[in-house]
């Protein structure tokens, strides 16, 4: 009997080294350990968690780690929910916002009382929206923030519970950096206009054809890129001008009279810890959620 207790015991602690899973603090709802929150938004998810919990018994944690050290974001997640025991272990109501700051992702972990409302499609939005836009200019503060306030109305709705106060803004780009982008990008367009009626094509119909491409395709690409790349848009538009003056520079004659047009081909643990405080519930999740990389 006390080899087969010894046996367990040493998968028990080999499996937690193993995960390298962090301890829940003495608040519980927060836990900081990657250090990126300010104390106004650790004060603002401890009280409304608490609130939330006492009244519905709905809980929605945050976590933050410096390192997932080899550990897949799923598996950590999952581990980590259920180890902290994380909503009702009836209702299986809990939520769990995962930022792993070396690895650069987050997810949301969902119990399975709440998928109903939160199916992964649902989280993964949540996140484009409310979350990784702030994560990709390094702001997690706010980031986590709006994310938890976009999941704190979610529960709150179904359950009834008054979230009036709480009102998360989906990510806008700042006007005055959008206004620059658009000014460099009509510069731009100018420059390689110039450059298209400079060159003696055998007729204006050729050239117009070529011109109205060209800029249909930087226009297409670098507004799309814009709004999902941010600074990446921009350098995207400089590589499609250069290569809409490559394109022009090196224009192909097909063989016809007029000059033609160019072609190119180119694991589950107890929920109950020392030390005072809040703690779990005991609720447990199955994976269901969504993760992203930022």
């Amino acid at each position: 009997m006390k080899k087969i207790i010894t046996i367990l015991v040493s998968l028990f602690l080999c499996i937690t080294h193993a995960y390298a899973l962090v301890e829940p603090t003495s608040d519980f709802y927060i836990n900081d350990y990657a250090n990126i929150l300010s104390e106004e938004t650790e004060q603002y998810i401890q009280e409304n968690s608490v609130s939330l919990a006492n009244a519905t018994t709905a809980q929605i944690v945050v976590v933050t780690v410096p390192s997932l050290n080899g550990v897949s974001l799923e598996e950590y997640a999952t581990q980590l929910f259920r180890y902290f025991g994380i909503g009702d272990k009836e209702k299986n109501n809990g939520l769990l916002i995962l930022i792993a700051l070396e690895e650069r992702k987050s997810r949301i972990e969902v119990g399975y009382g709440l998928e109903g409302i939160l199916p992964d499609g649902k989280t993964g939005r949540i996140q484009d929206e409310y979350m990784i836009p702030y994560f990709k200019n390094d702001n997690f503060n706010d980031g986590i923030l709006n994310g938890y306030k976009a999941l704190f109305k979610e529960v709150a709705t179904e359950y009834n519970y008054d979230s009036s106060q709480v009102n998360p803004v989906a990510y806008e780009e700042d006007e005055d950096d959008f206004l620059t982008f658009i000014a460099l990008l009509l510069i731009f367009k100018i420059f390689y206009t110039i450059i298209v009626f400079g060159i003696d094509l055998d007729t204006l119909k050729s050239k117009l054809i070529q011109f109205a491409i060209l800029e249909t395709m930087t226009s297409g690409i670098t507004f799309g890129s814009y709004q999902y790349a941010g600074e990446a848009g921009f350098m995207l538009l400089v590589v499609g001008t250069l290569f809409n003056l490559l394109a022009v520079l090196v224009h192909l004659d097909t063989g016809g009279s007029s000059g033609g047009y160019y072609s190119s081909r180119g694991s589950s643990f107890g929920s109950s810890f020392g030390g005072g405080g809040y703690h779990g519930g005991g609720g447990s999740s199955g994976g269901g959620g969504s993760s992203r990389s930022f």
